[in-house]
């Protein structure tokens, strides 16, 4: 008697669980489908910065500003931790789309050193795109004159293909990918550590009215006036 409340028991938990899984995959989901819509209505052309801008140079010698990349706090105190993330939030909100072009322009060039990588993928894509174009338009796969459907199904198909896609993703893609991440992301948290907002805009037109990115400031900004930046060529 025990053994089959037992077994009811585990047969009601398990949906259960699976119902929860999928609830918290579909949160997850929605979460980064909205935090790319958001960085897709950023990152535009408008909100591109110059160069000049971007790496703090100034005058007709192209010089690094002295003041344009500092550390965010002289003092390791109960206030670093504060001005570094309020530092990292005001570059993010104004340089993003320098940043989107550093991913991309370092994903380009790793992408370039490994045309193996971009062969295989291109193959793979290929198959995938046959694949769909020949369920979508019910064409038969003949071979020889002998129609080949009994043997590769669809799913047949789709299985070998979803395998060799992770065969190739792993063993070709995966160093990359991994490489892309760690190169632009080191240069873009060096860059928005260092680079001091207070000589990108004015305090009152950059929504910062100094705080927690200066030893001698004490407000914060908030996300919205972050966003709310115009494009100066001021350093």
């Amino acid at each position: 008697m025990s053994g089959t409340v037992q077994s009811g028991t585990d047969d009601i938990a398990s949906p259960t669980a699976a119902h929860s899984s999928l609830t918290n995959f579909d949160k997850f989901r929605t979460f980064l489908l909205s935090l790319l819509s958001r960085w897709r209505e950023r990152i535009t052309l408008d909100t591109l910065r110059p160069l000049p801008l971007f790496l703090g140079i100034t005058g007709p010698a192209f010089c690094l500003s002295a003041e344009a990349f500092n550390p965010p706090s002289r003092h390791f105190d109960k206030t670093a931790p504060e001005k570094l993330w309020t530092r990292l939030r005001l570059n993010f909100a104004f340089f993003l789309t320098n940043y989107a072009l550093v991913f991309f322009g370092t994903a380009l060039v790793v992408a370039l050193m490994h045309p193996s990588m971009i062969l295989y993928v291109g193959i793979v894509s290929g198959m995938w795109w046959f694949h769909t174009f020949t369920l979508q338009n019910d064409i038969p796969i003949v071979a020889f004159g002998r129609d080949l459907g009994d043997v590769l199904t669809p799913e047949r198909r789709s299985a070998f293909l979803t395998a060799l896609s992770a065969i190739v993703g792993v063993y070709k893609c995966l160093v990359p990918i991994l490489s892309v991440f760690g190169i632009s992301g080191l240069i873009i948290i060096i860059h928005a550590v260092l680079r001091d907002p207070k000589h990108i805009e004015s305090s009152q037109e950059f929504g910062f009215r100094g705080p927690a990115d200066s030893d001698s400031e004490d407000d914060t900004t908030s996300d919205d006036d972050m966003v709310r930046v115009r494009r100066r060529d001021v350093v």
